[in-house]
């Protein structure tokens, strides 16, 4: 997985940031079930990697409405923009979960 610097900009040029913020819990909560399916069923019970969770993800993504209808009124209908806002997704879960913060 690779959320550079490039991809952040052309998401955020496609207006997916505003997509994120206008609806951070769906984000989060729709990622965090891609990583328990990873944990539960990729990686038999220990924290998967980024990319595993990436894995689930994408399929789950696919059919979400919110985003389709994003894509399409931002002229980003390629799968490039849906992979890129779901490297962003999983960046943004990693970062901000507290089951990944030191006590």
């Amino acid at each position: 997985m690779g959320l550079t610097e490039s991809k952040l900009k052309n998401l955020s040029d496609k207006k997916f940031d505003k997509l994120f913020e206008g609806h951070r819990e769906e984000w989060i909560e729709i990622t965090r079930n891609a990583f328990e399916s990873a944990r539960d069923y990729i990686c038999g019970g220990r924290i998967p990697s980024q990319d595993d969770v990436l894995k689930m993800l994408m399929p789950m993504l696919e059919r979400n409405e919110r985003l389709r209808k994003h894509q399409e009124e931002n002229r980003a209908r390629f799968k490039h923009f849906r992979e890129a806002f779901a490297e962003f997704l999983i960046d943004e879960f990693f970062t901000t979960e507290p089951i990944f913060q030191e006590n």
